[in-house]
Order: C-alpha cells, then structure tokens, then sequence
C-alpha cells in the first residue's frame, strides 16, 4: 500500500491550480482515512488508477450500463447444496473482478470484524475448529441460519461501510456499487427505488444492488454489514449468560444452564434482532440441541471439552481410500457418480486437509495413503 504524503499532496495541488480552501478539506478527510491504515482514495479515477483499471469501465459499472447483457458483468451459474437444492454463483467480469480484489486486498483485509465473526478473517487458524471451540461441552446449543444471506446485504449497507472508513459520500456509493449486483425481476420496496441516490447524473437505477456470492469483496463485506448484529446478538447473548459466535450465515449460542422454554424465548429475541438488522431466520436449518443429545457445530462434534470430527467422515475417507486402491480410481469414481477423477481427487484431497486442520495425526494418516494412489497416471 502506498503511503499518502499530505505535504506532497497540497504543494503538487497548489502548482495544479487548485484552491487551497479546497486542498486543505481534501487533506483533513485524506488524514482521517490514513489513520484507519487503509488507502487514501478520493475519487474513482483516484481508485481506477491504484488498482490499475480503466476509469470508464469501472464508470460504466456503476452506472450499470452493461446490465442485461446475458447477465453482464457477472456469469451466474448454480451449483448444488450438501444439504440440497442450489445456490447460486456470481463471478464478475476480469475488469470488476481486478478492481473488487484490489478494494478486499488493501482496504477490506485492513478492517477487523466484530470477535464473535470467524469466517473470511485473517489470522484465524483454523476458523471451523475456532468456531466450534467455543461451544464445547455445553448443555444447550441453539443453531440459527440466515436465509440468502449475501444476496440479502443490500447496496445501502455496503454504502454505510465505506462511508465510516470515512471516505467520501460519492466515493463510497461507487464502491459500494462495484461491489454489489442487481438482480432482474426482484420485487419489494427495499431493492426498488425511483430516484437518483448519488445525485450524479448518469448514475440513475431503480434496482438497489446486493451483494453477489462468488465476488472477492463479499465475504469481508459481509463481517463489516453484521458488525452491528454481531454486537447486538453479543450483548444479548451475554444477558443471558450464553456464549455467541457466527460463521457466515450460521449463529450459534451455546447455554451452560437453561431450559427448553427459556431457549425458545431467547430464540424469538434473536429472530427480532435478526429482523432489525434487515435479516430472516432459515427455520429448516435451525436447530435447539437439548442435553444429552449429539451437538454438531461447523461439522464438529462439540460434546466434550475440545472438538472433535465425525466417525461418519472418517468412514467416507476410509472408504474412498480402500476401494480406489482395490477396484482401480476410474472403477470407483464410476460407482459413485463422480464426473472425472481429477474432480474426485480434488474432492477426497479437500476432505482429508479438512480432517488435518482439526486432527493433524490422523489427517497425516489419510493423506499417505492419498499419496499412494497412482493419481500420476491421470494427469495430463
């Protein structure tokens, strides 16, 4: 990141011609940025040039000019859901997709999340065992999901997080812009406006934009929206002598000591805090894990005082090892019903680095006899 020299700034402005009352507003809002340990940005031709784009592309982006092209500026495409159904992907376009990495990688990256956020944050080892730590040897656990939860972060909150690393209003209502993405045919007065919000010609839309899953910004995006939920839900958690933590879209509290009636009324303050924060509970993924029974949290079991991993994986792992040592890889990936063996191979070799990041013995184990497959024989 390239630091701001404002006394370099004001001496270049002064020989430019610009008014010093001018450069001197310029410098207060450019020290107050600078001291968020973030880039000093005033304007997107400002923006266009540090992530080295082109202005009048990343103009037309947030005038959405290009919309209604086959879905351009983005390629939408669905994929399928471990617990069924599909959820939908959006990949921008290399010109946006440089841009939104730039702003992730040195202005959203800089930001910490509220404590209680463990997913896409720095620094976090591995973030599902930190997750499920917290949760360990608890009596009660109640689980909620967010439903759609990027596609429900809207432009306007997006807006709001740019705008307190203080930049300024312009500014942070284009970034927010090439960040999010309309989609076609949504109704509902929160994503359908009639006026001009930036109040700059050429940038009029009547759809609010929202963040899209499968962009490179969303994700840090979506910890700094819910710094406020995160803080809401913290502090009635605390109340109640709960522990909070939220992975993405999954919120979990764990309870020392309660009862089933005293979770159900906490789970009904969470829906409503949910509800002011423009959020709606998933009631088919949400769970309340009474005494005794097996508690899963991030795909962990969290019965006793550290996590712990599933037999049922460990069983698939070892499966997946033996036959494709005894039938031969293009056999077994055959029998069940993988497309290509280098997507079986990504496929087993994820879930042994999952096994490593929570067990490393016994991942070390499964990864040998990985190792000892003739994947060599497929490749290209």
């Amino acid at each position: 990141m390239n630091r701001w020299n404002p006394n370099f700034y004001y001496k270049e402005g002064i020989k430019r011609g610009f008014n010093p009352e001018y450069l001197d507003k310029l410098i207060e809002q450019g020290r107050k940025i600078q001291e968020k340990n973030i880039p000093v940005l005033f304007s997107l031709a400002h923006l266009a040039s540090c992530s080295r784009t082109q202005y009048l592309e990343l103009h037309s982006f947030v005038a959405r000019t290009e919309y209604g092209q086959e879905g351009y500026p983005y390629r939408n495409f669905p994929i399928r859901k471990r617990s069924g159904g599909k959820r939908w992907i959006s990949v921008p376009a290399p010109p946006l997709m440089a841009v939104q990495s730039w702003i992730n990688r040195n202005i959203l990256n800089g930001i910490s999340p509220h404590p209680a956020a463990f997913a896409y944050v720095n620094g976090i080892k591995s973030p599902l065992k930190a997750h499920a730590e917290k949760h360990c040897d608890a009596d009660w656990i109640l689980k909620v999901d967010i439903k759609n939860f990027f596609s429900n972060i809207s432009e306007r909150q997006v807006y709001r997080v740019f705008r307190s690393l203080s930049y300024s209003k312009l500014l942070s209502f284009e970034m927010a812009r090439l960040c999010t993405r309309i989609t076609p045919g949504r109704t509902g007065k929160r994503w359908n406006i009639d006026w001009n919000e930036s109040g700059v010609e050429g940038y009029s839309c009547t759809c609010l934009g929202s963040l899209p899953q499968g962009a490179p910004s969303s994700p840090a995006l979506s910890n700094l929206v819910c710094r406020e939920l995160d803080t809401q839900l913290h502090e009635l958690a605390l109340s109640k002598n709960a522990t909070y933590s939220r992975y993405a879209d999954d919120l979990c509290f764990s309870f020392i000591k309660s009862s089933r009636d005293e979770v159900y009324q906490f789970k009904r303050e969470v829906n409503k805090v949910l509800w002011d924060n423009s959020f709606t509970e998933n009631p088919k993924k949400s769970h309340i894990i009474p005494p005794g029974a097996r508690k899963i949290v991030t795909g962990l079991i969290v019965n006793s005082d550290r996590p712990s991993i599933p037999q049922e994986l460990r069983d698939i792992i070892r499966m997946h090892l033996f036959y494709s040592e005894k039938f031969g890889i293009p056999k077994h990936c055959r029998k069940r019903g993988f497309r290509s063996v280098i997507g079986f191979r990504n496929h087993l070799k994820g879930l042994i680095m999952y096994v490593y990041s929570i067990d490393p013995k016994k991942g070390n184990e499964f990864l040998e006899k990985y190792n000892r497959l003739p994947w060599l024989e497929f490749e290209i």
